[in-house]
């Protein structure tokens, strides 16, 4: 997390201990027009098992559609940032450490994604945490292969500035990632670039319209509409320079470089650090979590991109909130998978399920929603369809 957030954040988090204020919960109620019938909700599910990653926060995580499998590196555990890497089984619920050659500095709250056609990961940027406590923002380019448990440095000829907490997310039909804002330690950021891993590229893209400076907002890629959903934030500017939370939502097409604010009239409360990921099975995004205005959150929304409505799922029985976790969605499993975070009594490492039944009025699909919240933040939902599909696309063992 930025230092300044995080200096703040821990007198907030003594602050909330005294003064809870308890997220919305009970039935859902749909904002807008949406394209779904009633849920029907069947609870989340603390699956939580060793071994485990310690408790952590701004720890970064993605999935591989090759391997059906999540990588976790870095994260904060009170300490200096962490330079480990661990790999999580959605299918078995387990995880494993990992032990590469080499491994990237630690650091948390950089930005970790998966190429689809190198079958890496690819890490950027984030913060480090110095032996004097002071913190640097770095602006590194990792790859990182799954299949051969290696770690490699990229050295592209031209690159963002150094920065932590962007928001990030894969474009797969060109194969690029797109990396909006963050915070270089001094200034929140409004830069867009791309990332080609398969020729080391970082290429700018200026639009004549774009999100206001921010960081710590998330940002998803929507599959079958070639966009992308951005939302929240921090852009640090309220009254003597405090936090400023922001609940705006924006759309981005790749082919047109066209940024789009998109009006609600109803949806998450202002926030950062929330969980984001997008369930191509029943179109939604799920986002969970996050801190906003004082309070550490443990709602539930759902973005219907059919709509371009946001649907509240909060239940009355969620785990505990929290924020700065990390997580994903398993489309093997269709399972969405949280891990970690930052609680109202310190860091978490615990793992969760979310189960739902919902009803796609637009595709007429039926499927059971499997959240799994791994480690303490309510940053995880997950989907899961009650089929018998074959988990695993490869005959490799992995860890």
């Amino acid at each position: 997390m930025a230092n300044s957030h995080r200096r703040i954040v821990a007198g907030l988090v003594l602050t909330t201990l005294l003064f809870v204020i308890p997220a919305r919960l009970g039935s859902p109620s749909i904002a807008q027009e949406s394209s779904l019938s009633e849920p029907t909700r069947s609870g989340w599910t603390n699956v939580s098992s060793l071994p485990s990653p310690p408790p952590m926060a701004g720890a970064m995580m993605a999935y591989s559609s090759e391997a059906n499998r999540f990588v976790l590196f870095g994260g904060w555990d009170g300490g200096r940032g962490l330079d480990s890497t661990w790999v999580y089984d959605p299918g078995n619920r387990s995880w494993s450490a990992l032990h590469p050659d080499v491994n990237p500095i630690g650091r948390g709250d950089g930005m970790f994604v998966y190429d689809e056609r190198t079958d890496q990961f690819v890490l950027f940027g984030g913060w480090h945490e110095d032996a004097n406590a002071a913190y640097t923002r770095l602006n590194d380019t990792w790859l990182f292969s799954l299949e051969n448990i290696v770690w490699t440095e990229r050295h592209p000829t031209v690159s963002p500035s150094a920065r932590s907490d962007s928001q990030v997310a894969y474009e797969p039909l060109v194969g690029a990632v797109l990396l909006v804002g963050g915070f270089d330690g001094l200034a929140y950021l409004a830069d867009v670039w791309s990332y080609a891993p398969s020729t080391d590229t970082w290429s700018p893209r200026p639009a004549t319209v774009a999100p206001p400076p921010r960081a710590d907002g998330r940002m998803v890629y929507i599959d079958g509409q070639n966009r992308f959903i951005l939302f929240g934030g921090n852009d640090f500017s309220g009254p003597n320079y405090t936090f400023h939370h922001l609940a705006d939502t924006w759309t981005y097409s790749w082919k047109a470089n066209e940024w789009k604010g998109l009006p609600m009239q109803d949806g998450p409360s202002a926030r950062d650090y929330p969980m984001f990921a997008f369930d191509p099975v029943t179109k939604l995004a799920f986002l969970s979590g996050g801190y906003g205005n004082g309070t550490i959150l443990n709602d539930l929304w759902a973005f219907d991109t059919a709509s371009d409505a946001w649907v509240d799922f909060s239940t009355t029985s969620s785990p505990p909130p929290r924020f700065a976790a990390s997580g994903g969605f398993d489309r093997a499993d269709h399972v969405l998978v949280l891990f970690s975070g930052l609680g109202n009594k310190g860091l978490l490492a615990d793992t969760w399920h979310y189960a739902s039944q919902l009803q796609s009025e637009t595709s007429g699909l039926i499927s059971p929603i499997v959240v799994v919240g791994v480690g303490a933040l309510v940053a995880g939902l997950a989907v899961a369809i009650a089929v018998g599909l074959p988990r695993n696309k490869r005959s490799r063992e992995l860890p």
